[in-house]
């Protein structure tokens, strides 16, 4: 764990520090935490919804499913194995924008 060295301390008024907890809630994070990432520059977004959770499981035995194919085309012979990789590839590439997308937080240049 990093260690800070650094104490910072800020006086808010009660309704300012009920919206920033109730932000810092909204995407999961702790006040310090949420606090720290506004400061250098991100913006974190809102945790995703169940459903989100969902469909990346639903992405991955997919993924997990063309790997099982592969596997037996590579036994077989009947299956082209690079066309395979490549879906699966695709695949990984679906769950890294995905997560881009509802996951990561976004520079505040990005967002304008």
């Amino acid at each position: 764990m990093r260690l800070r060295e650094k104490q910072i301390v800020f006086r808010t008024t009660y309704e300012e520090y009920k919206e920033i907890k109730i932000r810092a809630e909204k995407v999961g994070l702790n006040l310090s935490d949420y606090i720290r990432s506004r400061a250098v520059g991100f913006e974190p977004r809102e945790k995703p919804p169940k459903e989100f959770y969902e469909a990346i499981k639903q992405i991955r035995m997919i993924g997990n499913n063309i790997n099982q194919i592969a596997r037996l085309a590579n036994e077989t012979g009947i299956l082209d194995e690079l066309a395979c990789k490549q879906q699966f590839d695709k695949l990984n590439e679906l769950i890294i924008e995905i997560k881009k997308e509802f996951l990561l937080p976004k520079k505040e240049q990005e967002i304008l």
